[in-house]
C-alpha cells in the first residue's frame, strides 16, 4: 500500500470575470482540480489498503473570493468539496482526507 498522498500542485491567473477567458478558467481547473482528482483517484486502492491519508493543498480563496481572482477560487472551491466527499466516504475505510487552506502568499 501508500500510506500518504499529498496533492499539492496548482497554478493561478489573475483578471477579472468579464475579461477572463473560458480557457483561463478550463486551463486552471484542470491543474487544480482534475490534477488533484486524477492523482487521488490513482492511488487510492493504494492508500485505502494502508489506512493511510491523503492530504490535499486548496487555499483560503476557496472558500474566500477575491476580486480578480474568479479561475482561481472556482478550482479550489471544487478541491474543498471533492475533498470533503472524500473524507466522508473514506471514513468507514479508517482513510483520513485533510484539506490544508493556506493563506496568501501573494499578499505576504
Amino acid at each position: 500500500g501508500l500510506w500518504g498522498l499529498v496533492n499539492n500542485a496548482g497554478v493561478s491567473t489573475f483578471g477579472e470575470v468579464e475579461f477572463a477567458s473560458l480557457d483561463n478558467y478550463k486551463n486552471v481547473a484542470e491543474i487544480n482540480l482534475w490534477g488533484t482528482v486524477r492523482v487521488t483517484k490513482a492511488f487510492l486502492p493504494l492508500i485505502r489498503r494502508a489506512k493511510g491519508r491523503v492530504v490535499n493543498i486548496t487555499s483560503m480563496l476557496g472558500r474566500m473570493v477575491s476580486p480578480s481572482r474568479s479561475c482561481y477560487s472556482v478550482s479550489k472551491f471544487g478541491v474543498a468539496a471533492f475533498s470533503d466527499c472524500l473524507r466522508q466516504e473514506m471514513y468507514r475505510w479508517g482513510v483520513r482526507v485533510i484539506l490544508i487552506e493556506p493563506s496568501n502568499f501573494v499578499a505576504a
